[in-house]
């Protein structure tokens, strides 16, 4: 009885905020309401509410960019897509705590953080409110991951993580190109990050796993770098310095 109703209200969640973004025009509203339903994480002593706000910053970018993407989605089945998608990570993937699950929430919610912001174009014309979103949702990312290691130093890490990748995407603002798959813009800059981050998590896990050798460095390395070459061959590169 429990999880139909957990699986109830996800779906009646999913649908108001479908409701408020593509017919009642309240995209503001629904990401509030997004919001508003991470309201567990201030229910504790205040001494708590950072760390709860930063361990929760991955689900909430997702649900600010599942609203993001529905809302910019040129068709009315692409936004229902976005919204089952986040339905998706509600019900299945969200809730997961095995060390593949969380690798991939942080995936998601890097991938998905970084294609929303390269789709508003206001956003475009203010390269450093670019960079600072980027850093904080590389950041994000990457202390969601390094904390499912327990690893002592995901502080630090998750901090140079975001700033690398906010001066690569400060970069690549000069040459801003998009694949275009359904009439869904992906940035090749958030494919490079994505290519870049699945790269570098799948050698640290085989690190923590104590099997790292030379050759999964050599297969991580030349399958990441034929993506990343297949990327860059493929792109129109047009500057716009």
């Amino acid at each position: 009885m429990g999880d139909i109703l957990h699986i109830a209200v996800n779906v009646i969640f999913v649908a108001v905020i479908y409701s408020m973004v593509v017919y009642w025009k309240l995209t503001l509203l629904a990401v509030v309401l997004v919001i508003l339903s991470k309201w567990r994480v201030l229910a504790v002593q205040p001494r708590f509410w950072l760390p709860n706000v930063k361990a929760n910053l991955v689900d909430l970018i997702v649900g600010i960019s599942s609203i993001t993407l529905a809302f910019q989605a040129k068709h009315a089945w692409l936004a229902v897509i976005w919204m089952l998608l986040y339905l998706g990570w509600l019900l299945f993937l969200k809730p997961r705590s095995e060390e593949l699950w969380v690798g991939l929430q942080a995936f998601w919610g890097q991938f998905l953080g970084l294609t929303a912001i390269f789709m508003v174009m206001t956003l475009l014309r203010q390269p450093l409110l670019i960079c600072v979103l980027t850093w904080l949702i590389a950041w994000s990312a990457a202390r969601h991951f390094f904390s499912n290691y327990e690893e002592p130093h995901y502080r630090s890490l998750g901090l140079i993580w975001g700033f690398l990748m906010s001066q690569l995407v400060w970069v690549m603002l000069h040459w801003t190109q998009y694949y275009v798959v359904f009439d869904i813009k992906i940035a090749v800059a958030g494919l490079m990050i994505s290519v870049l981050a699945a790269g570098l998590g799948s050698v640290y896990h085989s690190y923590k796993k104590a099997a790292l050798n030379s050759g999964v460095l050599m297969e991580n390395g030349l399958f990441t770098a034929a993506l990343l070459a297949v990327i860059v061959a493929t792109a129109h590169w047009t500057a716009r310095l």
